[in-house]
This record gives C-alpha cells, structure tokens and sequence, in this order.
C-alpha cells in the first residue's frame, strides 16, 4: 500500500492554508462556530470519532483545530489528479465492503507515530441529522494503537452541502470537541463486549455534544 504524507514531515502548505482560510470562507457564508477545541490534545494520536452528516465533514472537523489530521476515504476516489489532491490533505485510501488490512496497519503506524485520525462510525452519512448505530470500527481501532479517542460532532454541514448537491449553500456550522474517551478502559486487548460498551461510551458522548451544540448555537442566535 503506497503510504499517504510522511508523519514525519511538517504539515504542508495546502493543509495550512485550508485551515486559515476555509472558517473564514464558512463565517461568510452563513456562520462558523467550534465548541470545546481545549479538549484536542496538543501532541499524540488520537482517533476523532464524530457523527456524519455531510461530504463537508471532513474539511469540517480538519479546519476546527490547530493541528493536522489524517482521514480514510474511499478508495474509488483515488483517481488520477483528484487522488493526488486528496492524498495532500492527509487522506489514503480504505477498501469497503470487507476488512482492509493494508489500510488499518497504515492508520495504526500513523496513530502511534503521534497523528491523529478522523473516523465516522456510523459508516455513512445520516439523511435524517440523527446519530445511527456506530459500528466498532473507530474503537477497536483506538484500542488497537492504544490511542484515547475524541468525541466529535458536526452540525449544519448538511444544510450547507446536503446530500446530493452538487453546490454549496448558505448555511451556519458548528463543530464540537469532548473530553477524550480511554480506549484501554477494558485493556489492550478488549473482547467484543468491552468494545461494545467502549462504543456505547462514545455514542452517549456524541449525543451529550449534540444537545449542547444545539443549546449553544441556539443561545448564541438569539444573542445575535
């Protein structure tokens, strides 16, 4: 498997200048909030496990926070030209449909190296805004590369770019971050019922951000 971006090197220019000038693009377009940015950790990987609501989650979440992250994406769109600008902002391809060993050994190196990692275990974006069922994905993994996960979640980046669209609309966002979740809480080597309850840890987690998003960009619209 050809690896993504060198761990080892600093964060590249394209990566930069999206996370200067991609908020104040969304500010512009409709309203950019981040939420609890105190609870990314400064150094180390980390998995950021975040609901899924739109094909803008990813830059989304990436722009929010000071340091880089990497992304899986799906390994249909490693085309010539698009692939090689994706793999720029730290993505590499993950086979679906059956267990990719190439790309889980890929994001365990890069998790242990000290980069973090954005996953969405729900496995497909919500047509409804509500969170679906999490599949053990990003906990297992966690507890794999025996990295904490973060709990992330996302807000209005379905009503800026819905699915489907081919176009941007107006629209306010938001991204939230939490205190992060112990992977090893059950061991290095966790049992499939101990990742169960390690997910159901993160989904209340999810949803706790979720309330407090909604309170918080509701509070700060009347404010406004």
């Amino acid at each position: 498997m050809r690896r993504t971006e060198p761990a080892d090197k600093p964060t590249n220019m394209p990566y930069r200048f999206a996370q200067w000038s991609l908020p104040k693009f969304f500010r512009l377009n409709g309203g950019w909030e981040v939420f609890g940015a105190e609870n990314v950790p400064t150094e180390g990987g980390a998995i950021i496990a975040s609901n899924h609501l739109s094909f803008l989650d990813p830059p989304a979440i990436g722009v929010a926070m000071r340091r880089r992250t990497y992304y899986f994406a799906k390994a249909e769109l490693f085309v010539p030209v698009f692939g090689a600008i994706i793999r720029k902002f730290y993505a590499f391809p993950v086979a679906r449909g059956g267990a990719d060993t190439g790309a889980t050994k890929e994001a365990i190196r890069l998790l242990r190296a000290g980069e973090l990692m954005v996953m969405f275990p729900e496995g497909t974006r919500s047509h409804d805004g509500e969170l679906g069922e999490l599949n053990l994905g990003a906990s297992l993994l966690a507890s794999r590369a025996g990295v904490p996960i973060l709990p992330a979640a996302v807000r209005g980046t379905n009503t800026v770019l819905p699915v489907g669209a081919k176009f941007l609309h107006r629209g306010r966002m938001a991204v939230s971050f939490g205190p992060v979740i112990d992977s090893q809480q059950f061991g290095p080597k966790p049992r499939k019922d101990d990742l169960a309850r390690l997910n159901d840890v993160l989904r209340q987690a999810i949803l706790d951000l979720q309330a407090q998003q909604r309170e918080l960009m509701e509070g700060n619209a009347r404010e406004g």
